[in-house]
């Protein structure tokens, strides 16, 4: 079993639920359509998907100075990959260490908008109010990741082109340990999807969606729930995720709360 966080402090619980988003983005390198660089003092990554946080650049160290080449030197290297936008943050330790004023200086903007939330995944009940016929399930085959990136882009409103790429990620990360995806169905029908990201001694709850349809019926929240119940099976205590506005009200219920800010920083052509 890999290591489970049992310093329950808010300190603590802090540091996991940006670690673990971290460690994430880290484990892309296991994807061979992903380009990934990493140096003692910064981590690149780079993939097939548009979305913003799915190329990045992650400060390991406080800066060295002045780090105006080293900044520039990555946003040519977006710029190179046809890239309109990527992301940059901060390993914990560097927060308070000058990059933000340096990475504005070079025309980044700062971006905090995303709650990180945490819950001790003990409290979740057993039960709760779902229509008739609502089954989750692990995906465990290809056939079944395909319906779920299918589920997941229509639920979530991504662009339909962007089902390829997310389809062939999941291929290579999502249909094992550390990173399970679950995939929702009433009456054989796909519904909702999730999955869950075990690092920083945490789990980690992504890639929810629900198609529209299904909003309001308690089926997101089940499908969050689910890979929790998963998780403590195995031990762990703590969950946590990266809130959505449309989430936010949904993991509350659950029993999330917000204990921090992704604060991260966004270049734009």
């Amino acid at each position: 079993m890999s290591y489970i966080l049992n310093d329950f402090s808010e300190p603590a619980i802090v540091f996991a639920v940006k670690q673990n988003l971290y460690e994430l983005f880290r484990y892309l390198h296991h994807w061979f359509k992903a380009e990934f660089h990493e140096t003692s003092k910064l981590r690149r990554w780079w993939t097939p998907i548009p979305y913003p946080w799915f190329n990045g650049v992650i400060s390991l160290q406080p800066p060295d100075g002045d780090e105006s080449r080293t900044i520039q030197e990555n946003i040519e290297y977006f710029r190179s990959q046809n890239r309109d936008i990527f992301t940059w943050w901060l390993a914990p330790h560097t927060e308070t260490s000058g990059w933000e004023q340096q990475l504005l200086a070079r025309g980044l903007t700062r971006e905090d908008n995303t709650p990180g939330m945490a819950i001790d995944i003990e409290t979740l009940t057993e039960e709760i109010l779902v229509p008739p016929g609502l089954e989750i399930m692990r995906v465990s085959d290809p056939t079944g990741l395909r319906t779920w990136a299918e589920t997941f882009v229509a639920g979530y409103g991504l662009p339909p082109g962007w089902q390829p790429p997310i389809l062939d990620m999941m291929l290579t990360i999502g249909m094992d340990l550390p990173h399970p995806a679950y995939l929702a169905t009433l009456r054989g029908v796909p519904d909702a999807t999730s999955a869950v990201f075990y690092g920083a001694g945490v789990a980690g709850v992504q890639m929810v969606a629900t198609l529209p349809e299904w909003r309001g019926h308690g089926i997101g929240a089940a499908i969050t729930r689910h890979p929790l119940l998963e998780a403590r099976k195995q031990g762990y205590r703590i969950g946590i995720l990266q809130s959505s506005s449309e989430g936010f009200s949904v993991y509350k219920r659950l029993g999330f709360k917000e204990i921090c800010r992704m604060t991260h920083y966004s270049w734009e052509k």
